[in-house]
């Protein structure tokens, strides 16, 4: 099936459930939120858009195990991104406008730039794990994590794959995302997503796993 059919339940099929969220932060700078941590995540439909802008939220809570110059265990953190389904299965993520009301689009974080799906039986692994991230420059890939595995080894799945890119300022943030599918229906089963920053003062990867919540 090509990807752009099974793409066009992909954003019904995020929001048909609860995510549990697995973070990993890694960073040069000590001042940086260093460890794991554990959230959820959700989409939600906004009111108004015929199901086109999704609110995709998370929170959690920082554990004693993360290190950082402004971490205190205890604290929890919260996240807001819309996330909006645009001509031919095209996604964009959008930063939320910090101002009173109901949830709107600010500015643009960036397109999902597809890539074609690999077929692969649950269990195989190491789908994009092959691939190694290019030098820095224009030519620069950032490889997703592979998404979490799913309790039937012997199904068959596609990992959708996808990347976009940010600049802001001077700092460079590369995203790249992996979807793990049911490529007859495209129902979502669980996904990945690996944000690497570069910059004059900036170092950065961060892996996110979701699967769902139980």
């Amino acid at each position: 099936m090509p990807p752009s059919r099974q793409l066009l339940p992909l954003l019904s099929s995020l929001g048909s459930s609860r995510w549990a969220l697995t973070r990993t932060l890694r960073s040069d700078n000590p001042l940086d939120l260093n460890g794991e941590l554990r959230g959820t995540a959700t989409f939600t439909p906004l009111p108004n858009t015929a199901d086109r802008d999704w609110l995709y939220s998370e929170e959690g809570e920082i554990p004693t195990s993360v290190s950082g110059g402004a971490a205190q265990a205890g604290l929890r953190w919260t996240k807001k991104y819309i996330w909006r389904d645009g001509d031919a299965g095209r996604i964009s993520v959008w930063f939320v406008k910090v101002a009173p009301g109901p949830e709107e689009a600010d500015y643009l974080f960036h397109n999902f730039d597809f890539a074609d799906a690999t077929v692969k039986p649950e269990g195989s692994g190491g789908e994009e794990e092959s691939a190694k991230d290019k030098g820095e420059g224009e030519a620069e890939l950032i490889t997703p994590p592979t998404p979490p595995s799913i309790a039937t080894p012997d199904t068959e799945t596609a990992v959708l794959m996808a990347r976009g890119n940010h600049l802001c300022i001077n700092d460079m943030y590369r995203t790249a995302y992996a979807f793990r599918i049911q490529p007859e229906t495209g129902e979502l089963l669980s996904w990945a997503s690996r944000h690497v920053v570069r910059g004059p003062k900036k170092n950065q990867d961060i892996i996110n796993s979701y699967e769902r919540a139980v």
